[in-house]
């Protein structure tokens, strides 16, 4: 006779970048285990593969987890753990100001509710951006095969860092009328494109890294042994797990 299976709960939210429902389960014991052994490992590329399986087990909506952007794919999982091991996470925070040999007492216990965890959309911020004449670029956020290709590389130099997070974004380059998808242009191209701009103009590139969506989280909290109030904003899952 075979074992009994339960049937698990179906939940829904919202993808930040697109407004699109996505139905999703709670991750299961398996699931569980593979994302601790994921971490125990500390091996980057392998804990986002590992997260990536795990969304794509959970979700019961059709989703390319490929093509999520980063602060989706962590808003995703955020809600998918609230579910799967509980709302709440405690932290411990450090005062920064050094007390010494008393610096290990200076922390302070924060719980954070993750079902209340929200991706925050700067209102200065733009995809399509001028850089000279006609000409512009129109930019896709990162996503979490971007980050992963990142990590592959390894040590490196941040200028050539830099330029291959920038090429891999840029989703076309406008000319007037003209349009020129980046990815039928050879990587020499767009490396010359890019160092032909000025350094103003490759700051508005710059800008919209600094000012895209990111799963943030604001907390306070008062040191235990100077009673300093601190007021930090944490930002990305590596804080909040």
């Amino acid at each position: 006779m075979a074992l009994p299976i339960q049937n698990t709960p179906t939940y829904t939210l919202q993808i930040p970048s697109s407004k699109e429902t996505l139905k999703y389960r709670p991750f299961l014991v398996k699931e569980q285990k593979a994302l601790l052994l994921a971490q125990q490992s500390e091996d980057s590329v392998v804990m986002i593969d590992t997260l990536k399986d795990m969304i794509r087990s959970c979700a019961k909506s059709s989703i390319n987890v490929d093509k999520l952007a980063v602060f989706d794919l962590e808003y995703i999982f955020s809600q998918i753990r609230a579910k799967s091991a509980g709302e709440f996470v405690d932290l411990f925070m450090f005062c920064d100001d050094d007390h010494g040999d008393e610096n290990e007492k200076a922390k302070a216990l924060v719980r954070i509710d993750l079902s209340q965890l929200q991706v925050e959309f700067n209102p200065n911020h733009v995809n399509k951006i001028h850089l000279f004449d006609n000409c512009g670029v129109v930019m896709n956020y990162p996503t979490i095969e971007i980050v992963k290709k990142i990590e592959q590389i390894g040590e490196k130099r941040e200028a050539e860092l830099v330029f291959d997070i920038v090429a891999e974004c840029m989703e076309y380059i406008y000319d007037g009328d003209e349009i020129h998808y980046t990815k039928e242009q050879t990587k020499e191209e767009l490396k010359e494109f890019i160092e032909n701009l000025t350094q103003d103009q490759f700051q508005n590139i710059e800008q919209f890294f600094e000012t895209m969506p990111k799963l943030r989280h604001a907390v306070n909290y008062k040191c235990p042994v100077c009673s300093k109030e601190h007021n930090k904003v944490l930002e990305g899952l590596n804080n909040f797990f």
